[in-house]
């Protein structure tokens, strides 16, 4: 979503509340579409679900998402920013997969033609994607709602697994979004955060960070990046 300043188009940001069974439960920043997917991911990657029959409704309203689901955990109200990933989307393992240091390079130079600069370079936004076969893509203001939007339409779309590309720098609840969707290998074209770095080696998640042009560096479970 944008608006068109001065004839330049402008990225929309807002800050959106979600409620879960009434409670308010995060505060993010996020550009106000799709917030559905936002809903979803929220809601699976936070542990509030474990599939797409535990929501009963999702509703969006102004800059409020106010969802309804089979009860399971309360939350206690968190900004985005403070986001890790609940304990119990923290345990649903990773989809085991290998990739060689070429098809890093290769997936980092598709991937840059998914994200804003190519697409639209006036939009100061975040791309995610997964890739399992097929890309599948999510924009957002915030890397962080990138991300969750990335979990939800994963999760519309039955898909788990495969590898996440982020725009974003790599900070802990990025790779535990990633994780949150079975992916055991997340790759940034931004430098790491130490939260994230912690974070993948305490998943076993492998984190690929500064994957551009032909270099990148590799954190954690480096064995899955063959030579």
């Amino acid at each position: 979503m944008w608006r068109e300043i001065y004839g330049i188009k402008v990225a929309v940001d807002r800050m959106i509340e979600i409620y879960v069974n009434d409670a308010l439960v995060a505060t993010v920043v996020a550009t106000p579409s799709e917030l559905d997917d936002l809903a979803l991911g929220f809601l699976y990657a936070e542990g509030y679900i474990d599939a797409l029959g535990d929501v009963e409704e999702v509703e969006v309203r102004d800059n409020k998402i106010i969802a309804k689901v089979k009860a399971r955990r309360t939350g206690v109200h968190t900004t985005l920013e403070e986001c890790g990933g609940a304990l119990s989307a923290l345990r649903r393992g990773i989809v085991e997969t290998s990739i060689s240091m070429e098809q890093v390079r290769a997936l980092a130079s598709e991937f840059a033609k998914f994200t804003m600069p190519a697409v639209e370079p006036t939009l100061a936004m975040h791309t995610a994607a997964i890739v399992n076969g097929e890309w599948l893509v999510a924009h957002d203001v915030s890397r962080h709602s990138s991300a969750l939007k990335l979990v939800g339409k994963a999760l519309k779309r039955g898909i788990r697994g495969g590898i996440v590309l982020t725009t974003g720098r790599a900070s802990a609840d990025i790779v535990a979004r990633a994780y949150a969707v079975g992916s055991p290998v997340v790759i940034s074209i931004r430098g790491p955060l130490y939260s994230g770095v912690e974070m993948a080696c305490k998943l076993g998640v492998t984190l690929v960070a500064n994957a551009r042009g032909r270099g990148f560096v590799v954190f954690c479970d480096r064995g899955r990046i063959k030579i």
